[in-house]
């Protein structure tokens, strides 16, 4: 196994209004014709119908100017802090990209040779952050600052030096609850840790997690001190773990456990506060799952992915992206394999046309516009005009 926020949104949709025809019984205009008593008088358009085939009409569009990898490899994350300007963490090329145009044009921001940038962050149009996966993994990879941040919108970038608490080697992600508490995981391949701020990034602690985790990939926080982390516990078998934690990381209970050997829970999406999912990244013998929960992540059920006509194929699943509850995708770490698509909340999959794997990160900035990133960018717009 190759181990390795805007805010979700919650779109609700207006219901469009009837129109009427002519009342039963009211003669026609001087044309002689016959009026219809048993036509309906009213036409209704199911609202959640009509987004879903604006979102099958849509086609995910690969941002030839934007930045890209090849070899199997891939680029980890895109944050985007308006509709135009986005950044995007590209690790293999130790770089950090932004575009100003909606993904039209890219330009390299900041490159530190040394460092995997795997994601990246930003509390409003200036500040943000970018996680390091940090030193010891591969020789490549000797930046032991695990943590940057820039003030001027990208336009430079320095080593955060104000984390205090256990040694924090690498980030693999960073969320935010608001604008003053924010939260890091990492690492793939471990050690596990949590990096938390609570005054916007000024100072940041990191508690080992090692005892609990064997890696940390992902996490998601309700409040300041309440949230869940994935990753794959530290027991034998090790497997795609998701904790609750109600104390900022001191004590955790499990409230996910994949049931495949071996895998690792690699990204979560909530489009919702109650409904959110998990990727099970499994390279062994399968077979493919994901988790879903609908109760904002207190319990969890593990479902079955499409398996090609094999029970026991495995499928790395990386990225994750629900764009309402039951609209979402899935990627696979295996370019060679399909990346799906659901319009039931994962009841059903099938093969999206139109884009191509591996993908880490899907961000949707609102009910039009989405992109996804791997080993390219790609931007899905949605026409949902007279909707």
């Amino acid at each position: 196994m190759h181990r390795h926020v805007a805010l979700p949104f919650l779109f609700l949709v207006s219901a469009v209004g009837c129109g009427s025809s002519t009342p039963a019984g009211t003669p026609a205009e001087d044309t002689g014709a016959e009026v219809a008593t048993d036509a309906p008088t009213d036409t209704a358009v199911d609202p959640a119908l009509a987004y879903e085939n604006a979102v099958r009409a849509a086609a995910w569009t690969k941002l030839v100017k934007g930045p890209s990898v090849s070899g199997g490899a891939k680029q980890d994350d895109v944050f985007f802090t308006s509709l135009t300007r986005g950044f995007t963490a590209s690790g293999p090329g130790s770089s950090i990209f932004r575009t100003e145009d909606g993904g039209a044009t890219w330009k390299n921001v900041f490159t530190h040779t040394g460092t995997y940038f795997r994601s990246v962050l930003f509390v409003d149009a200036e500040h943000g952050f970018a996680g390091n996966l940090g030193a010891g993994l591969t020789p490549s990879i000797d930046d032991k600052n695990a943590l940057y941040e820039t003030k001027d919108g990208g336009d430079t970038w320095a080593a955060v030096t104000t984390i205090t608490g256990a040694d924090m080697p690498g980030i693999c992600n960073l969320t935010a609850l608001d604008d003053k508490h924010l939260f890091a995981v990492g690492r793939a391949n471990g050690p596990a840790n949590l990096l938390s701020s609570s005054d916007g990034g000024a100072t940041w602690t990191s508690i080992d997690l090692s005892a609990k985790f064997s890696m940390l990939i992902d996490a998601r926080f309700t409040s300041p001190t309440e949230g869940i982390l994935a990753g794959q516990n530290a027991d034998t078998p090790a497997v795609c773990t998701i904790m609750h934690t109600a104390d900022g990381g001191k004590t955790f209970d499990t409230v996910f456990a994949s049931k495949v050997p071996n895998s690792l829970c690699w990204k979560l999406s909530f489009p919702t506060k109650d409904v959110g999912y998990v990727s099970v990244e499994d390279s062994g013998s399968g077979p493919p799952t994901f988790g879903k929960t609908t109760d904002g992540g207190k319990t969890w059920v593990e479902l079955p992915l499409p398996t090609d006509g094999s029970p026991k194929a495995a499928y790395p699943a990386i990225g994750i992206g629900f764009l309402t509850d039951k609209i979402g995708w899935i990627s696979s770490e295996d370019p060679k394999k399909p990346n799906y698509r659901t319009f039931d909340g994962g009841l059903t999959w099938e093969v999206t046309p139109d884009l191509t794997g591996p993908v880490n990160r899907f961000r949707f900035l609102d009910r039009n516009t989405a992109y996804a990133i791997g080993a390219s960018v790609w931007k899905l717009t949605i026409d949902t005009k007279g909707i």
